[in-house]
């Protein structure tokens, strides 16, 4: 019953997604352009609102962190800049292109978002990555795996890349997991990343080390952090705090640092 809901979920999504597509243009997003959110409002049916009348705008081509308590609306905008949600009022520019304006395939696959909790799908390693693309190189996933730290482990299975993986990934660990999450946002380097909480089954050392290396590879290019860890949120160019829904104070962290407030503790070894 669970797998056909969830195909039924998929044919609802293609389809609309397919219509979409036949009747919005499909655009390329500059790398290096501002998300500028205007008057955004958002709730889920019935519930009270998460956003409301929210602005904000986030500098383009740079490492973004969103933080703040539990609830505070960052998962939410995240969502609604990678049109998984929509909102009630308001609208999300990147550079000149109102978001509502564009085809949503185009937007999904420009504004791409790995959260915490990665699926995939009951097939090799290799084709997860790839999509079924027989355009993507295998050298390029395989660099995709190097930065994201996941070639080590995929070269010790048995079938290497060609392994395949059990019902929404279920025979790898947490960690290793979201190691082939991020690998696959590398495979498709997209002009806007965003990373909800991607890196939290990492050690400390892995964590670091794969930040490091993704964020040196995505120079020039807008890649936003939600995280609760200071060692994750000390490496964005520019901070967020948010706090039920509103902006609580936004600046680099290093100027933050010497500021008093809420943001002391993201910020704080």
């Amino acid at each position: 019953f669970v797998q056909a809901a969830l195909q039924r979920l998929n044919d609802v999504i293609d389809a609309t997604s397919e219509v979409d597509s036949q009747t919005k243009p499909w655009v390329h997003l500059p790398d290096q352009a501002e998300i500028n959110c205007s008057h955004l409002t958002f709730h889920h049916p019935g519930r009270v609102e998460l956003l409301q009348d929210f602005s904000l705008s986030l500098p383009g081509g740079k490492a973004i962190a969103l933080v703040g308590p539990s609830g505070c609306g960052k998962s939410t905008l995240a969502k609604l800049i990678a049109g998984l949600y929509f909102p009630q009022a308001g609208n999300i520019r990147v550079g000149p292109y109102n978001l509502e304006d564009i085809a949503l395939d185009c937007r999904r696959q420009q504004i791409i978002l790995i959260p915490q909790e990665a699926h995939f799908w009951s097939r090799s390693i290799l084709d997860n990555l790839s999509l079924g693309d027989s355009r993507i190189e295998f050298e390029r996933i395989v660099e995709a795996c190097q930065i994201a730290q996941a070639d080590d482990f995929i070269r010790h299975l048995p079938s290497q890349y060609q392994t395949i993986l059990g019902e929404f990934g279920a025979n790898l660990s947490g960690g290793q997991r979201q190691r082939l999450a991020i690998a696959l946002g590398i495979v498709n380097d997209p002009p806007i990343l965003i990373l909800d909480e991607s890196t939290a089954s990492l050690d400390p050392v892995s964590e670091t080390q794969v930040l490091d290396r993704l964020l040196s590879h995505r120079q020039g290019k807008t890649t936003i952090l939600i995280s609760h860890r200071p060692r994750v949120i000390r490496r964005a160019d520019w901070l967020v705090v948010l706090d039920g829904g509103k902006i609580v104070s936004q600046g680099c962290p290093a100027d933050l640092l010497s500021q008093s407030g809420e943001h002391l503790p993201f910020l704080s070894p």
